[in-house]
């Protein structure tokens, strides 16, 4: 068996439909309220429960060989929700979730973390500082751990939401757009995912991003070149970035990660690449096709 927790969320609801694909026995573990009908109907078996609430965590431990978590607070912060924090859910409950894993004799622990980690990403996100914690937790058990390393998302990071809005004509830049990231396809990432859970003797930490290697400049000259005009641009300076992250790590923690790691993004070049997703067969999601599907989406 199994567990797959944050498997309504975009990332993991991949990871287990991967899952079920390859013949495995999948259990989510789903926050009590979600709507769980897509994973029920794909024949996963949902079990209620929160990271939050340590106590919840047993029963859908119950049997579990491996658990895959993708499960993170910050995208539903950003959409509104006002009853998570990043402390609670990537802080405290991934620790939680740990913790009872091992107890429960959990075997194998696959943990979405980000490419680059350590202690300077750490100490410029809140996000990440979480994540770095629960590395170190990780490695401190005896379960084989399985850190999933993916550069930044295609989803997120040519958005709206983090400043590229090809139907308003509008980008926004962070810092000076000149460093080079191998953005990455969810589902690529989902793939890797669902192959080291199932592998017999996956490796210890997956670090990779995507084909190409593109600056945030790349990005937005790529997106005029497929909508056929100019958009507007505008910098976030290097050092708007920097006091931005530490003046709202408390108020805001989700914005302050947001300005962190992209900050860490406009100085740290990628020095991964896409050579793990070939390694188990894929052919990586090309950043510049998804860029002229987004330039030709609807508003």
């Amino acid at each position: 068996m199994i567990l797959v927790c944050g498997a309504t969320g975009a990332l993991g609801g991949r990871v287990a439909d991967r899952l079920v694909v390859s013949g495995a026995s999948v259990r989510a573990l789903v926050r009590p309220g979600s709507d769980a009908t897509a994973l029920e109907e794909l024949g996963v078996q949902v079990v209620r429960g929160d990271l939050r609430e340590p106590g919840t965590l047993p029963a859908a431990l119950e049997g579990v060989g491996t658990v895959v978590t993708t499960a993170n607070a910050i995208g539903r912060i950003l959409a509104g929700a006002t009853d998570l924090t990043i402390a609670a859910v990537d802080g405290d409950g991934n620790r939680a979730l740990v913790a009872a894993a091992e107890a429960a004799g959990v075997r194998r622990f696959v943990f979405v973390s980000v490419a680059g980690l350590g202690d300077e990403l750490a100490r410029l996100a809140p996000l990440m500082d979480a994540k770095w914690a629960t590395e170190r937790a990780l490695r401190a058990t005896g379960m084989q751990v399985v850190l999933v390393r993916p550069d930044m998302f295609q989803e997120v990071w040519l958005a709206p939401a983090t400043g590229i809005d090809p139907q308003a004509g509008k980008a926004l830049v962070h810092g000076r757009g000149e460093t080079p990231q191998r953005y990455v396809a969810m589902d690529d990432v989902a793939a890797l995912c669902a192959h080291v859970a199932l592998a017999g003797d996956p490796p210890a930490v997956v670090e990779f991003g995507g084909p190409e290697a593109l600056t945030r400049m790349d990005v937005v000259h790529a997106f005029e070149a497929a909508l056929g005009r100019p958009l507007a641009v505008r910098h976030v300076p290097r050092a708007a970035l920097s006091v931005g992250h530490r003046a709202l790590g408390r108020l805001k923690p989700e914005v302050a990660s947001l300005m962190g790691m992209a900050l860490y993004a406009d100085i740290h070049p990628a020095t991964w690449d896409d050579a793990p997703l070939r390694a188990i067969g894929l052919e990586p999601r090309s950043t510049l096709a998804r860029i002229t599907e987004l330039a030709g989406a609807p508003a």
